[in-house]
Order: C-alpha cells, then structure tokens, then sequence
C-alpha cells in the first residue's frame, strides 16, 4: 500500500477493511481525471448513466465533469484498488477526445495488472521526484494501452438518464429548468425526478448546478474571467457563483 501525493499527481494504493471505511464512495464529479484499477471486493460502480459490478482486473476512467460513485459492501471482503487522480493536461491532445468517447469502464487487461505492480515497486525503491517521474511515465502508457483496447458499446446504461446527461451536456450554456425537461422528453417534472435521483442518487438540478460550475472551470483555465464564465453558464449573481464555485474546487488537489 501507498499514497504518494506530489506536484501533479495523487497515486495511491489501498484497502479499506469494514473497520476503516472511506468517503470516496460519496457521489460526486471533480474537475481533475480519474482512473481506478480494482483489485478485489464486492464494488458496483457508477459513472454518469452507466453501472457496472466491478471485476478483479476491471479499470475505470473518470473523464472530467463526470458524476460518479461506488456502492461497497465491505461485509462481505475487503475493497482493494488503485486510485490515480492527476490534471486532464496530463493526457496528450491526441487521447483525450478518443478516451473521452469511451466507455468507462475497461475489461480486465493484461497489461495493466504490470502497470500497477510496478507503481508499489517505485514507491518504496526510489526519492519522490524519481517516483514522480516514473509514475508520470506509467500513466502515459497507462493511457495509450487503455486508448488501444477501449470500446465504445455501453452495457446496464439507463437509456433515459443518459439521454437526459446528453441534453445536460450540450445545452449547458442555456437555462435548463425542470420545465424545460418535461417538455423535452415528455415526461411529468416529478417523473423525471424521481427516476434521476433513484439512478443517480443526486437531485438533478444539483447535478446540472455542479455540471455547469466545472464547465465555467474549464473556461476560466482556459482564460476566461470568473465573471464571464459564470454569465456564460447562466449565473446571474456572480457572488451566488463564486461560492459555489469555490466549494466544489476546495478539495481539488491541483489548484490553478
């Protein structure tokens, strides 16, 4: 086990037993990319619309912006994994649409048990800015194998609430109001809520609240000012913006 957090990077490696749970199975997204590489356990995962019962060997990327959250029993066995967070700059320009579009979840590989393995032999054989090194090396080729053998077919995806997260994400400049939805999809305001909360487990105008902050996050990195990312995603009192944008951001372990 390790936990190597340094520069642009946050590696670790753990095991949470029934006595030493964790918060990391809360629902939530992040403005940073996520890969999580299962070793053992009883873990449904869920990533946006998709859910999956993890196998040993499974990997799950978490693009930017995407809710996501695991259902652990740890009655049953211990949760082991891998848990790689670091900035989406790190993934060149040429992967990052491909990967994007992908699935997020990724069969058991051969070539990714190697991979982890060596990230606990660096952790413990070398200085931090030579493990920093090697591990920025691992995730470059983490992230081609996973760009060579993804698919792009979706399996136990909730069809409606995957429509309704598409809607979300290509009309997050606009007001989207649960009016808007119903007559969208034709189906009744309470409807429509009701099968998002049971699915995601999060309201959705909460999850259309944090959506369009991590999209004026990426605006403002990319140079954008506060205010006028905060007006391009439909905030009309930048204070009310500001807050909420800088309690989703506080936990980030890359600031800008």
């Amino acid at each position: 086990m390790f936990s190597f957090v340094y520069r642009n990077i946050d590696f670790a490696h753990k095991i949470d037993n029934p006595s030493s749970p964790t918060e990391e199975y809360f629902k939530h997204m992040h403005a940073f990319a996520e890969i999580l590489y299962f070793i053992s356990g009883d873990v449904n995962y869920t990533v946006e619309s998709e859910t999956r019962a993890l196998q040993p060997g499974d990997l799950v990327f978490i693009a930017p912006g995407k809710f996501h959250f695991a259902t652990v029993n740890l009655e049953k066995c211990p949760y082991e994994r891998y848990v790689l967070k670091f900035p989406a700059l790190l993934i060149p320009d040429y992967l990052k649409n491909s990967l994007y579009s992908h699935a997020p979840f990724f069969a058991d590989i051969q070539n990714y048990a190697g991979i982890f393995s060596k990230l606990d032999e660096y952790s413990d054989a070398f200085s931090q800015e030579e493990v920093n090194t090697l591990f920025n090396c691992e995730l470059s080729k983490l992230l081609i194998f996973m760009n060579r053998t993804a698919g792009t077919d979706r399996q136990n995806t909730n069809e409606f609430i995957d429509k309704i997260i598409t809607y979300v994400d290509s009309h997050i400049t606009e007001a989207i109001t649960l009016d808007s939805l119903a007559a969208t999809f034709l189906f009744s305001k309470s409807y429509i809520c009701n099968e998002f909360k049971k699915h995601m487990k999060i309201p959705i105008m909460q999850y259309i609240r944090s959506k369009k902050i991590l999209f004026a996050h990426s605006l403002i990195t990319n140079g954008m000012k506060k205010v006028e990312a905060a007006e391009m995603v439909g905030f009309i009192n930048y204070s009310t913006f500001f807050r909420a944008y800088r309690k989703m951001l506080q936990n980030n372990p890359f600031p800008e």
